[in-house]
């Protein structure tokens, strides 16, 4: 259930993103009419952005101000991913992570915001438990822990949701991404070939429901004290993920792949319990998984994206 939108303001960093794409089509269908109105958006540099609900005009990061966040539901969504740590080094990847965020919570400190979301990811949660100590699930980590004692030190509400595997339309990089790149290969070339040689595990979030989810947090004012996992109720293997793609696309793509070693399972599963519980709070019902993929299928053959090669890893 979506909760009535009055004419508050919301600050979205990072738009351009699969995330930030889907969250300004969720703010577009529920602010109507005028809705560039009530939304700044800022990333790395200042320029025109097409959206789904209309051009809108995006800010450089760095020039954020308190009076841009003052009452305003700010959406964080801006980082360097997980592959730029290799491509920049570990240093300059820290580095720029802390500056994305010093700039945020340089503006917040001298202001109010309505609340915060802060989009971690499912890498902190293996960083916490000392599974992966890569610099993206490390620094996601610290970002986590600086925003959310912010919160409770000025009483705002922020909500760290560390977000695992995602599906549905805007998404932006189809070959990294198992439904995506499934459904690619079925739609091109009727046939889905599984690279991975271990087993591998997934659920899967809806990204609309994952926007809707935020907003309805932020209107609520929920709190929350420590990060929360957004992701799927239904655990698959790519096996079993590849035969539903298959379905939903239908004309009987054959699915390949070779030995697999069982002895060495891959698996990267958030807590649904805890997604649950924030539906729940927000009377909000959760898409299934065959909703995601046939959303994950309907948007690839709208982009009428071409085959190139099989997901590696998966």
């Amino acid at each position: 259930m979506a909760f009535p939108m009055p004419l508050e303001r919301y600050v979205v960093t990072g738009p351009s993103g699969w995330i930030g794409q889907a969250m300004l089509a969720t703010l577009a269908a529920r602010l109507g009419e005028g809705w560039v109105d009530q939304v700044t958006c800022f990333a790395s540099s200042a320029r025109n952005m097409h959206t789904a609900g209309g051009e809108v005009r995006v800010r450089a990061l760095d020039a954020i101000s308190p009076d841009d966040v003052a009452g305003a539901h700010v959406i964080h969504l801006a980082y360097l991913t997980r592959e730029k740590a290799a491509q920049l080094g570990e240093r300059a990847f820290c580095d720029t992570n802390l500056a994305i965020d010093d700039a945020v919570l340089g503006a917040i400190a001298d202001a109010t915001p309505a609340s915060l979301f802060v989009a971690s990811s499912g890498a902190a949660q293996m960083g916490a438990q000392g599974r992966d100590l890569h610099p993206y699930g490390l620094a996601k980590l610290r970002q986590e822990a600086r925003f959310l004692d912010w919160g409770r030190s000025v009483g705002v509400p922020v909500l760290a949701g560390r977000i695992f595997n995602l599906a549905g339309p805007y998404i932006n990089k189809v070959d990294g991404y198992a439904i995506a790149n499934f459904a690619k290969q079925a739609l091109a070339a009727e046939q889905i070939s599984i690279m991975a040689t271990t087993p591998v595990f997934r659920s899967f979030l809806h990204v609309e429901d994952l926007c809707e989810l935020v907003l309805d947090s932020a209107r609520a004012r929920l709190m929350h004290g420590a990060p929360v996992d957004l992701c799927g109720a239904e655990i698959v293997e790519m096996a079993d993920l590849a035969a539903l793609v298959a379905q939903a696309v239908g004309g009987n793509p054959v699915i390949t792949r070779g030995q697999v070693d069982t002895s060495r399972p891959s698996v990267y599963l958030g807590d649904f319990t805890q997604t649950r519980v924030l539906a729940m709070q927000t009377n909000f019902r959760l898409r299934p998984l065959r909703q995601q993929i046939a959303d994950t299928v309907a948007w690839l053959g709208h982009k009428a994206l071409r085959y190139t090669e099989p997901l590696n890893g998966a």
